[in-house]
């Protein structure tokens, strides 16, 4: 490795959030000079890592560097286009059902069948990804586009078909999944690094740190990491409970049976009085959350961050609403949300038409639910403030807010939008204490700073 491709490693590794002292570069240094039998990436990833979460990024930026050579340029047509092949012995393929168009497409078709293939070919035209870039901004929808036109969902639709009619068994389904999995990851690192190399910046990738990402584009991986942030938050940031004299003098009514045992202890002589202690009493918290469908990957989020602060409140109801409120504090805990996702549907389905109308809600909690509210409760809303053009009817949440101590409000839209016109935020703010988004993992860190 050459000391210009070190130092861009160095500077792509900090600009996507992993932290790199001098130290650690001096410590690289000896030991690629002191061991030069091992390899260099080897040495790297074991001085410069130190969470597993980095490890992605670390993958990304050796690639786009060393790996280069894959992005090709569009000067020539015909080496334009890059064939990349993703070894897997366990996929199968479609027989007879190749796809031959777009991006090059995909090698899907095998003369055997559904017999096992030894690789996939994936190729790329880097010169129609770069016209493609132009004319879609979001990395995502980006992703989609490439993907859409190489025909991979027409492939993954014959294969979900096959399945259903019984033509795949049950290891052919399930390598084919993984297959699915390591087409999308190649896609998404290739059109990254061409960014990457279009922008000269690591800014491309600094965006798609998990951290930094929108929650709603999250991957499977991406989510268990920032479900494993969550958890360290938690266990660092206690709750701030409010405090009690359990007698209601200032130092409280001398412990007699304290002053007793110590006495025993000491021949019967008393050195100091005792009182009795603080007892802490933990706030209640109110969670009421918008589920229609652009919020629910935020809702699952939202729930697990409550659920890893449970035990330090004295009471927690969660409730969900699209036009009505729907308590669920009793099976909102299980960590797999698929099914409360699922339960989410089948209740919307029953008594709600799917548009959000936050007017009915609050009227529907300040008449049934805040007579069982303490007065010294918290509620968090969470809710893109989206209305639909329905009546606000500040009235419930002002009574609301006169009821309990504080009202939190969580928004994953940028704050310029909360001033769009069917938008109810600016309605609602003289009622709550204050709004935070709530749109990334990031956001998410400083609600639980400052919220809870």
């Amino acid at each position: 490795m050459n000391g210009w491709d070190f130092l861009r490693l160095i500077n792509g590794l900090r600009q996507a959030s992993i932290m790199i002292s001098s130290e650690d570069v001096r410590d690289v240094q000896i030991c690629l000079d002191r061991f030069p039998m091992i390899a260099e990436k080897q040495i790297m990833k074991a001085l410069l890592i130190r969470r597993p979460q980095d490890l992605i990024m670390f993958e990304s930026v050796w690639r786009i560097i060393f790996a280069a050579n894959l992005l090709g340029t569009a000067d020539d047509a015909e080496d334009s286009t890059r064939v990349i092949n993703i070894e897997d012995k366990n996929s199968p393929s479609i027989g007879g059902q190749g796809v031959g168009r777009g991006f090059g497409g995909i090698s899907l078709s095998n003369s055997e069948g559904h017999d096992v293939s030894k690789d996939l070919t994936l190729k790329i035209n880097p010169a129609k990804l770069e016209v493609l870039m132009n004319k879609i901004g979001a990395f995502d929808d980006l992703v989609k586009a490439v993907l859409a036109d190489m025909n991979y969902y027409t492939w993954i639709n014959s294969y979900e078909l096959d399945y259903q009619r019984g033509s795949l068994t049950e290891e052919e389904w399930y390598a084919h999944l993984n297959l699915r999995s390591s087409i999308i990851d190649e896609i998404r690192h290739q059109v990254l690094a061409l960014q990457v190399h279009k922008e000269n910046s690591w800014q491309p990738l600094a965006r798609q740190h998990f951290l930094v990402k929108p929650l709603s584009n999250l991957t499977d991986l991406e989510k268990s990491l920032v479900k494993s942030s969550i958890r360290k938050w938690t266990r660092k940031l206690a709750v701030r409970p409010g405090q009690r004299w359990k007698p209601t003098t200032r130092r409280g009514l001398i412990d007699i049976a304290r002053i007793v045992r110590q006495s025993v202890q000491c021949n019967g002589l008393i050195f100091k009085l005792s009182f009795h202690q603080r007892i802490p009493r933990a706030p209640e918290l109110i969670v009421l959350c918008d589920v229609s469908n652009s919020m629910a990957p935020f809702v699952e989020f939202l729930i697990f961050l409550i659920s890893c602060f449970k035990r330090c409140y004295r009471k927690i109801r969660v409730c969900f609403f699209i036009e009505t409120v729907w308590d669920v504090s009793d099976f909102i805990w299980d960590e797999d949300f698929e099914d409360i996702r699922q339960k989410i549907t089948s209740w919307g389905h029953k008594i709600s038409l799917g548009y959000s109308d936050y007017g009915a809600a609050f009227k529907e909690l300040a008449e049934n639910y805040l007579v069982n509210v303490s007065a010294r409760g918290t509620i968090v809303i969470l809710g893109d403030g989206k209305n639909n053009y329905r009546s606000p009817q500040k009235e419930y949440i002002a009574q609301i807010s006169e009821r309990v101590k504080q009202i939190f409000w969580l928004n994953p839209l940028n704050a310029e939008e909360w001033n769009d016109p069917d938008n109810i935020m600016k309605h609602y703010q003289p009622f709550y204490r204050k709004a935070y988004r709530c749109r990334s993992a990031e956001d998410l860190l400083k609600i639980v700073r400052d919220v809870f």
